[in-house]
């Protein structure tokens, strides 16, 4: 029996927004310029530069470029670290970037904005997250996708659209292709 996909989108689980259409060169030169300023990972290991990458940050924050890849929830205890409106700084060092552009342009106030890297053969838990993400599609391959525990998959297509998963419910994500698969996804504060 084959996988459910999502061929027409379920607004129950992904909402497209309509109202931005964003240029998708523009999207991958702003990634590069991204590479381009970021500073070496704090443990000083190139496998970790590329690691909980934000592009907005809480007030004070030590790292403006790596604030927003903390998690919410502390995996010990359960507690939660922080509210998802307390990212409500851009990065001073990409104001100069079409992702600065798409991040005033949006519909929804965004709390943590981060490019998230999914490599070759990775694959998230099952978990569910206390709002919504939205996901712009960088990189990716057919076969990088969004699992929910329905058992239907969704594919986020380099289209430059903004795609809102409800991830609300159980999900996982996972890269079964041979290419790595780069999003920038804004989880909702509202």
């Amino acid at each position: 029996m084959a996988t459910p996909t999502l061929s027409t989108v379920d607004t129950d689980l992904v909402e497209i927004v309509e109202s931005i259409r964003l240029d998708h060169d523009e999207i991958v030169k702003a990634y590069a310029q991204y590479l381009d300023r970021l500073p070496d990972a704090p443990s000083g290991k190139p496998e970790d530069r590329l690691r909980r990458l934000g592009l907005t940050h809480r007030a004070g924050a030590e790292d403006p470029w790596r604030d927003a890849g903390t998690g919410q929830f502390d995996q010990q205890t359960g507690e939660k670290n922080f509210e998802e409106r307390e990212f409500a700084f851009f990065n001073e060092a990409l104001k100069d970037t079409y992702f600065y552009e798409l991040y005033r342009q949006l519909p929804f106030r965004a709390g943590r904005m981060r490019l998230v890297t999914l490599n070759p053969g990775e694959i998230y838990h099952m978990h569910t997250d206390h709002s919504r993400v939205a996901h712009v599609s960088i990189t990716t391959n057919e076969d990088s996708r969004l699992l929910f525990r329905s058992g239907h998959t969704y594919h986020v297509p380099t289209d430059g659209r903004v795609h809102i998963l409800n991830t609300l419910r159980h999900h996982s994500a996972y890269n079964a292709g041979g290419t790595e698969r780069i999003h920038l996804t804004m989880t909702l504060a509202d």
